[in-house]
């Protein structure tokens, strides 16, 4: 992938939410690596694209669907940033500047420090003030079903 834009609820360049599988292997190639989470209320399988620092997460929604992202990639850009340019002082006034409010963070128990912007739907993960990783997910309605792009 050239340039790795962020689309919040909605994806990453092509790589939208509500995708299956196969649309996102013919798009991404086989991954790297693989991981099943089988949590009694939600099954998820997670690719790791290692080379290009992209983690994609499929739940079912009667097929197995993209619904969340994940980039370590330091070119990936962010409401117009490159990721590698923010500082976790930045954050907050880039989210307010894009109309975003609702802002939580917590330090997670590993030592990083998360801040999750739930009305953008998006997780973003410090270590010493820098962001090591941004986590972004499809939106849901009131009745929990997802808002596909």
């Amino acid at each position: 992938m050239a340039k790795l834009e962020i689309t919040l609820k909605k994806g990453l360049n092509e790589l939208k939410f509500g995708l299956t599988m196969d649309e996102v292997k013919k798009m991404m190639g086989n991954p790297d690596d693989t991981e099943i989470l089988d949590d009694p209320e939600e099954k998820t399988e997670i690719w790791y694209y290692w080379e290009d620092g992209i983690t994609v997460f499929f739940e079912m929604h009667g097929v197995m669907r993209c619904v969340c992202l994940e980039t370590d990639h330091p070119d990936s850009v962010l409401l117009g940033k490159k990721i590698s340019e923010l500082k976790e002082s930045d954050i907050k006034e880039l989210f307010v500047k894009n109309k975003y409010s609702e802002f939580e963070t917590e330090v997670e128990e590993w030592g990083e420090t998360r801040i999750s912007i739930d009305d953008a739907v998006i997780d973003i993960y410090f270590d010493k003030g820098a962001i090591v990783s941004v986590n972004w997910g499809v939106d849901y309605d009131e009745e929990e079903e997802p808002i596909w792009p």
